[in-house]
């Protein structure tokens, strides 16, 4: 049997070398992260849905916030985090907004990810006390849309996320993979 036709952009040595970089001498074997934004986002109380069987479920709304880095905005109202929060099993959270630039740009977000913590630092998230950052691992995959050409190069990268919980909010530091 012939062998499979490799992938579009799946070639990990696209200059052909034989040693993981391509024409430009990027290693495309060890990614890079660069720091592209930081957005402060607030957020409104916790809709309970209620559990679930897979957790309890939670509707928190994005109210405002910034946006800054190489671009500067505000986050819109009307998004949401949509938690289900787990005591024994890392919480699932699905955030879903929008900012606008200070050009007038709009991007939508999908930021997917996880926060975990000893259930005790857990229990004290879900009730809105304070707890301390290192005591959580808070990390995420932000998706970008935008009919905005100068703001393209957010649709064509794979971008992680760090957060930190605050009092009426999070804080997360969004990095491209180059």
């Amino acid at each position: 049997m012939p062998p499979a036709p490799e992938s579009p952009g799946m070639d990990d040595d696209a200059d052909g070398a034989g040693d993981g970089t391509d024409d430009a001498g990027t290693d495309s074997l060890h990614p890079t992260l660069e720091h592209v934004l930081d957005l402060d986002i607030e957020v409104a109380d916790p809709i309970e849905v209620g559990e679930t069987g897979d957790g309890l479920r939670r509707i928190i709304p994005i109210t405002s916030g910034t946006v800054s880095g190489r671009i500067d905005g505000e986050i819109l109202p009307g998004g949401a985090d949509f938690q289900l929060f787990r005591v024994d099993r890392p919480t699932q959270l699905v955030a879903r907004y929008a900012f606008e630039t200070d050009a007038g740009d709009r991007v939508y977000v999908q930021n997917e990810g996880i926060r975990h913590a000893s259930p005790e630092v857990k229990r004290r998230l879900r009730d809105g006390h304070p707890v301390d950052p290192a005591d959580v691992y808070m990390q995420s995959t932000p998706r970008f849309e935008t009919a905005a050409p100068d703001l393209a190069w957010l649709t064509q990268s794979v971008f992680v996320a760090g957060g930190t919980r605050q009092p009426n909010g999070v804080r997360l530091g969004v990095y491209r993979v180059a």
